[in-house]
């Protein structure tokens, strides 16, 4: 759902996926607004011509992890507390529901949503299901 946006801004994209495929008793297009939202925030917070993004499921014990990682701005500290709550933005015209409504939905399929970041060097967004 992403690819136009990764094209247009000439993103660099990293995929690794199992070898078997990762299946979760969930629903596909509300996981699939969830995912779109974080992989746009992420090649928006990316420079042109100097974006990576990469795209990856782990297979543990007890989960399945995805991760979504950029090389963009980062996020504050100070904005870490607030990023998942209905309304909090930083861009000029957002309006803060995207994030709120990951959480929502990831939550809703018992799954978690965990985020590390480092200004001027990206962010990566770590969504976690039980197996």
């Amino acid at each position: 759902m992403a690819n136009d946006r990764i094209s247009l801004q000439r993103v660099q994209l990293e995929k690794a996926y199992p070898e078997n495929p990762v299946t979760i008793s969930a629903d596909k297009r509300k996981l699939s607004i969830a995912f779109s939202n974080i992989l746009i925030n992420a090649i928006e917070a990316m420079e042109t011509n100097k974006g990576e993004l990469a795209v990856s499921i782990a297979t543990l014990p007890t989960t399945y992890c995805v991760s979504i990682r950029d090389n963009g701005k980062g996020i504050p500290d100070e904005f870490l507390p607030k990023l998942f709550e209905p309304f909090f933005t930083s861009k000029k015209n957002g309006m803060g529901l995207g994030l709120a409504a990951c959480y929502s939905i990831i939550e809703s399929h018992k799954g978690s949503i965990h985020v590390e970041t480092k200004l001027d060097k990206g962010s990566n967004f770590i969504i976690s299901f039980k197996r």
